[in-house]
C-alpha cells in the first residue's frame, strides 16, 4: 500500500520557514517525483481561505482519500482552526501524523499541543530533544530532520575583507522568548567575540525587519572601523530565491545559541543553510549543531564568547587550500538534510 495524497495543515502562513520546508516544499517534492498529490491548507483568515479550509475539513470527514495521510503541523493554539481540527483528529484518527520543529510547550499554553501529541497515531520531530519530550506523550515518535531545499548556489573561494554572515529573525518575539532568541545570542555571543577582532571584516546580516534595529546594530560597532556592516531589507520572505545567492558570498556562516532548552531542541537549519553552499560553520554547539557541523572537517564549535574570536580569526588567516577542504565538505554533507531525504523517510513511516 502506497501512499496517495497528504492533507496538510500549516500552523502559520508562507512567510514562516517551517511552513515553507517541513510542508510547502516537501510536498511540491513529493507530487513532483513521487506523484503524490496534496491538500495544503494555511490559518488563512480571508474569506477564501476559510472557504478551502472547511471545504478540505468536510472532504476528509466524508469523502477521504484512500490511501492518505492527514498531517497537523506544529499547531498550538486554541483557537477556531486548532479546535476544529481537535474534531477532526478524533473523527479521522487514521493515518494522521503531528509534526514539530520547535519546543514550543516553552513559549506557548501546551494543552493543543498535548492533544495532538496523544491523539495523533505518530509523531515527526526535528531534534532529539523534542523526541525525547514528546515520547511522554506517544510512543511513535521519529526524527525527521528540517530539510534545505536543491540549489545551485555554492562558495567559490574565499574573498577579501574576509566575509561574516548569519540568517535569521533578529526580533525578541514575545517576552517569553527573549532569553534564547537569535537577538540574545547574537548580543551575548557573536557580538563580543567580534569587538575583540582587529582583521578587516565584512559582516552581513540577514533577517533584520524593524527598521529600529538598524541604528542600534551600526551603535554597537562604532567604534570598529574595520568592521562593514551589511543589513539587507525588503527581502521576499515568501520565497527563498533570493537567499542562497547570499549565502554563497559568506566565507564563514555564523550559528550562535545561548544555551537555553528551547535551542537545545532546536534543529540546526540555519546551519544547514550555510553548508548547504559549501559556506564553512561557526557555531555554538548547542543542540543538533554538532550532528551536522564536524568540528574541524566543515566548521568550527564554540561554547564561549571566546571561542568564536579564535574560530572567526583562524578561518581569516587560513589558506586557500586548507579552507577549500573546509568548504568541499560542507557541500559534501548535504545528503544528510536534502529535501530527498526529508520525503524519503516520510514515505519509509507511512503507508510503506
Amino acid at each position: 500500500m502506497h501512499l496517495k495524497h497528504i492533507y496538510w495543515f500549516a500552523p502559520y502562513n508562507i512567510t514562516c520557514p517551517s511552513t515553507r520546508y517541513r510542508g510547502k516544499y516537501p510536498l511540491e517534492h513529493l507530487q513532483k517525483h513521487h506523484n503524490i498529490s496534496h491538500d495544503f491548507v494555511l490559518p488563512d483568515r480571508s474569506l477564501s481561505g476559510i472557504i478551502f479550509f472547511l471545504k478540505t475539513l468536510l472532504l476528509i470527514l466524508f469523502f477521504r482519500k484512500k490511501n492518505s495521510l492527514l498531517v497537523i503541523q506544529k499547531i498550538c493554539s486554541n483557537r477556531w482552526y486548532a479546535n476544529a481540527l481537535k474534531l477532526l483528529v478524533l473523527i479521522r484518527n487514521d493515518a494522521t501524523l503531528y509534526d514539530i520543529d520547535d519546543a514550543e510547550y516553552l513559549r506557548q499554553p501546551t494543552s493543543t499541543l498535548h492533544f495532538f501529541l496523544k491523539h495523533c497515531q505518530k509523531v515527526s520531530v526535528g531534534s532529539q530533544a523534542l523526541k525525547e519530550y514528546c515520547l511522554v506523550y506517544n510512543s511513535t515518535v521519529y526524527i525527521q530532520t528540517s530539510p534545505v531545499i536543491k540549489h545551485t548556489h555554492s562558495k567559490k573561494e574565499k574573498t577579501t575583507p574576509r566575509h561574516l554572515g548569519w540568517v535569521g529573525d533578529f526580533g525578541n518575539g514575545r517576552s517569553i522568548s527573549k532569553s534564547f532568541s537569535h537577538k540574545t545570542s547574537l548580543y551575548q555571543l557573536l557580538f563580543p567575540a567580534l569587538l575583540e577582532i582587529d582583521i578587516p571584516i565584512k559582516r552581513s546580516l540577514i533577517g533584520i525587519k524593524n527598521p529600529k534595529d538598524i541604528p542600534e546594530i551600526e551603535s554597537y560597532f562604532k567604534e570598529k572601523p574595520n568592521i562593514q556592516l551589511e543589513i539587507p531589507t525588503q527581502l521576499n520572505w515568501e520565497t527563498d530565491e533570493c537567499l542562497y545567492p547570499l549565502i554563497a558570498t559568506f566565507d564563514i556562516g555564523v550559528s550562535p545559541m545561548v544555551d537555553h532548552p528551547f535551542n537545545q531542541a532546536k534543529s540546526a537549519f540555519k546551519a544547514k543553510q550555510y553548508l548547504s553552499c559549501g559556506v564553512p560553520v561557526v557555531g555554538s554547539s548547542i543542540g543538533e549543531n554538532d550532528k551536522f557541523v564536524q568540528h574541524h572537517q566543515n566548521g568550527l564549535l564554540c561554547q564561549e564568547v571566546h571561542d568564536f574570536k579564535l574560530a572567526i580569526e583562524k578561518f581569516a588567516q587560513m589558506s586557500k587550500n586548507e579552507y577549500l577542504k573546509f568548504s568541499t565538505n560542507a557541500l559534501s554533507s548535504y545528503s544528510k538534510y536534502s529535501m530527498a531525504n526529508y520525503c524519503t523517510l516520510l514515505l519509509e513511516h507511512h503507508f510503506s
